[in-house]
């Protein structure tokens, strides 16, 4: 029997797009471990790491699961450009909020940290490996996120990271050949 938590939304999550409720519920024993079927994008496991519940914690191993990450946004990118191209952005909101959960999941897993959506100015400046200009191309894409143009920078932050993500591997395999 699968056990239902209620948690309040922490600070470092508090964004309306996100979380417009103050509280969520969650199964916990589902985030015990990793599984590919979890919805990253809601941002689970920070929700249970922030509320100080015992969970599994991938941005531990982040960079073993972006490639995931962003193989499930290729599925969400062919998605909201057929909507896009019938010019029915109405219906795209949901897919685009997936599409910015993922990506932020990516960076921030990437670097070994939980998502923290509090001043992600501030919490994305010590990271290496991210596309230039994120922070205010994420602002504009957080403020309008059901709008084509949004679609198109999130598209393209998401190939510029990809490759950000290419150098990154390569670079810590070869350093482990070198230790």
């Amino acid at each position: 029997m699968t056990q239902s938590i209620s948690l309040k939304v922490p600070e470092e999550l508090a964004h309306h797009l996100f979380f417009p409720e103050k509280e969520t519920i969650l199964e916990k024993e589902r985030y015990a471990g990793w599984s590919e079927t979890i919805p990253f994008e809601a941002f689970p496991y920070e929700l249970l790491y922030y509320n100080n519940v015992e969970a599994y914690a991938p941005w531990t191993k982040g960079a073993m699961h972006v490639k995931e990450l962003l193989e499930r946004w290729k599925g969400i990118d062919s998605e909201c450009s057929l909507l896009f191209s019938e010019r029915k952005a109405g219906q795209t909101l949901g897919l685009m909020k997936q599409g910015i959960g993922l990506f932020l999941t990516a960076v921030f897993w990437m670097h070994g940290q939980p998502v923290a959506l509090n001043d992600i100015r501030c919490q994305i400046q010590p990271f290496k490996s991210i596309p230039v200009n994120m922070d205010e191309r994420l602002s504009f894409i957080l403020a309008r996120p059901a709008f084509f143009h949004s679609y198109r920078q999130l598209s393209e932050l998401f190939r510029e990271f990809e490759k950000q993500y290419v150098k990154f591997m390569i670079k810590n395999k070869n350093s482990q050949k070198n230790v």
